[in-house]
């Protein structure tokens, strides 16, 4: 809850000053004067120095007196400004206060007073809370411990509780922008655990000396409503940003190569709008740093629309998709935006896309006459069939067989060992997969399709008919990818050594293999697997991903080109497992070592972060942030949230006394 607050620094300092001096001051208003005596013939005419005589009488009642109403007022203004009244807005009884200052994608908008961003407006303000809540007098009490997190797609703690106002600036000016997307719940957590003690009976309640939050963000947080504000706590929202902006975005880009013509690739983009009008622009496509594309039209996005059913903001979205082009080595293919708006990190997204290659594929199992034809249409380096019985001797043989092949298609056929390989599996449950089947259904249709994935390019399952599949439950780390009423159809999994996509029934059960559709998903699912799951593009991190790869036995003098063309060294333990990141910005990045003497190889390799605009895009500023179980409204433009009001009572008293002395000459 946010409401108007009065505190006072130095209440006992102000007590004693009007104590020692209100009380004698009126005391002194009760004396007689002395006075030398005079006999006079008569005091008819002396009206006014009888009237003296009277109320110099001591324990008489007190007379009314302009100079001693302006003498106390003064009095009181003085002892009201030693005891420094502070006006607040929150908490501020507080003594541990967390600054959560949000670094997310949707900060780096420059639409902050002075064009700045809003990450450096929030920064700006952050530093000048601590500055004011260290600003007492010498009659002030201790300032609150300050603790500082910077949060976006996880949180940090920058600084502990601390009294050193310098400190917590220091590390304040030291955040740095990031393009994650943005959530809030872990940087309660760690507040919590370095500031409060849970009752173990009551998990839900914490000590009553809670820490008070200021955040400090444009209110756009994905998990606000899953956060939840426990006893004690209080949050004071800084609201940055305005909230007018819009913004349009790339919220996703892909590359396809055609399996007929593998030197010609397909490009695609999809782009949205978080703002209330039609956004209209240009796109272009960039291979390598040189132009290739240009839509030969602006791309009209439509607005943004509420759903009123969710009550939730939802972007406009189209797809685009760009005549196909030739790529015969691969290349790095960016899709970006002919102008900019005020979120630049979504204004252009890249893929990394891998040169055609071909493959060795295995086909285990019956070697239906479909599939076999597909394959065999394939630009296949080879292509081997196994019986089941024969794959297995081969597995006992060697374990590593699998190794020896860029795919596997199991043609209603389950080995005997499925720990490691890259399989496109059709209707045999894999084993030992987390993937737990319990029982078939008949007359299944698609009800949930992920258009959007690597394998559904140029895929419609929307009139797919199904008269018997498996019905399976899967486990956490599976992704589902077509679903029906009756469960998953078409899931994938990847482990590290094993990688494979399941479909869950005989396609012989189904019409899909006399459409088009179902050559296209062959063609998909072998490029997806043989690329490692990331389809003929490396598929673009998500700022605060980890870049990870496996080198060559011996690789040295390891290193990543960040997007401003540092050249960041990366310790080298095991080859085989190499990790850097998180990344935090959008941008290119390239991993590069040296081999040994006469090894051959690949000495580098390429990874494309895009910020997502369906995520992180929206860029109009929310007026408050709304808890699971509570609102907060916020502060507009970084209003100031506490005001000394010392200084000014001071300058009543002294204004106060010279009005006292004004009327004092009067009256003389």
């Amino acid at each position: 809850m946010i409401f108007l607050a009065m505190t006072w620094l130095a209440p006992f300092a102000a007590s004693i000053v009007a104590l020692s001096t209100i009380p004698p001051l009126v005391a002194l208003y009760f004396l007689r004067l002395r006075r030398t005596r005079r006999v006079v013939s008569s005091t008819l005419l002396w009206k006014r120095a009888t009237q003296d005589l009277r109320a110099n009488a001591p324990f008489q009642r007190l007379r009314l007196s302009i100079l001693l109403l302006l003498q106390l007022l003064a009095l009181a203004l003085l002892a009201f400004a030693i005891a420094q009244p502070q006006i607040e807005m929150g908490d501020s009884q507080a003594k541990r206060i967390v600054f959560l200052i949000d670094r997310s994608g949707s900060m780096n908008v420059n639409d902050a007073s002075g064009d700045r961003s809003r990450l450096e407006e929030a920064k700006q303000l952050a530093e000048n809370r601590v500055r004011a809540l260290n600003s007492g007098g010498i009659f002030s009490g201790s300032a609150p411990s300050v603790m500082v997190i910077a949060f976006a797609k996880d949180a940090q703690i920058l600084c502990p509780f601390t009294d050193n106002a310098a400190q917590a600036i220091a590390v304040i000016k030291a955040i740095e922008p990031t393009d994650e997307s943005t959530t809030l719940s872990d940087s309660f957590e760690l507040a919590r655990a370095f500031s409060t003690v849970t009752n173990p009976d009551k998990p839900s309640t914490v000590a009553a000396d809670a820490p008070s939050y200021e955040l400090f963000s444009d209110g756009r947080i994905a998990d606000l409503s899953r956060s939840v504000l426990r006893g004690g706590e209080q949050v004071l929202f800084h609201n940055i940003g305005k909230s007018t902006t819009a913004n349009a975005g790339i919220g996703a880009v892909a590359v396809s190569r055609n399996p007929d013509r593998p030197d010609e690739v397909q490009i695609y983009a999809r782009v949205v709008n978080w703002g209330g009008d039609i956004f209209s622009g240009d796109l272009e496509v960039v291979v390598d740093d040189r132009l290739r594309a240009v839509t030969p039209k602006p791309v009209e996005v439509p607005a943004a629309q509420e759903d009123k059913t969710i009550g939730v903001r939802v972007p406009g979205e189209i797809q685009v998709v760009f005549p196909s082009l030739t790529l015969p080595k691969g290349g790095l293919v960016e899709v970006r935006f002919t102008k900019h708006d005020a979120l630049l990190a979504d204004d252009r997204a890249i893929v990394v896309a891998a040169p055609p290659e071909a493959l060795k594929v295995a086909l285990v199992g019956r070697g239906a006459f479909v599939m076999r034809s597909i394959l065999e249409g394939m630009s296949l380096k080879s292509l081997e069939t196994f019986s089941l019985s024969e794959w297995n001797d081969t597995l006992k043989k060697d374990p590593m067989a699998p190794d020896s092949f860029d795919v596997i298609v199991l043609d209603d056929a389950m080995p005997d060992d499925l720990a490691r390989g890259r399989y496109l599996i059709f209707h045999a449950t894999p084993i030992n997969a987390g993937i737990s089947p319990y029982g078939t259904k008949n007359n299944a249709t698609a009800q949930s399709i992920r258009d959007e994935h690597p394998l559904l390019q140029y895929v419609n399952l929307n009139d797919i008919f199904v008269s018997s599949m498996t019905a399976v439950a899967a486990g956490g780390d599976a992704d589902v990818i077509v679903e029906s009423s009756e469960g998953p159809m078409i899931l994938t999994l990847n482990r590290g050594a094993l990688t494979f996509v399941y479909v869950t029934f005989d396609p012989m059960e189904s019409d899909w293999p006399f459409q088009r559709g179902f050559v296209n998903f062959f063609a998909n699912s072998i490029s997806w697997l043989a690329a490692g799951g990331s389809a003929v593009a490396d598929e673009p991190l998500a700022p605060g991903d980890v870049a990870k790869a496996r080198l060559p036995l011996g690789a040295k003098e390891v290193s990543m080109l960040i997007p401003n063309g540092t050249a960041m060294p990366i310790a080298v333990q095991d080859p085989s497992n190499i990790s850097y990141g998180p990344l935090r910005t959008s941008g290119f990045y390239r991993m590069s070592w040296t081999v040994p003497n006469g090894q051959s190889g690949p000495t580098s390799k390429a990874y494309a972060v895009n910020m997502n605009s369906r995520i992180e895009g929206r860029a109009d500023a929310a007026a408050e942030v709304k808890f699971a179980t509570e609102r907060v409204a916020g502060i507009q433009g970084g209003a100031s949230v506490e005001t000394s009001a010392w200084p000014w009572l001071l300058l009543s008293a002294v204004a106060v006394l010279f009005l006292e002395w004004w009327v004092w000459l009067r009256r003389v």
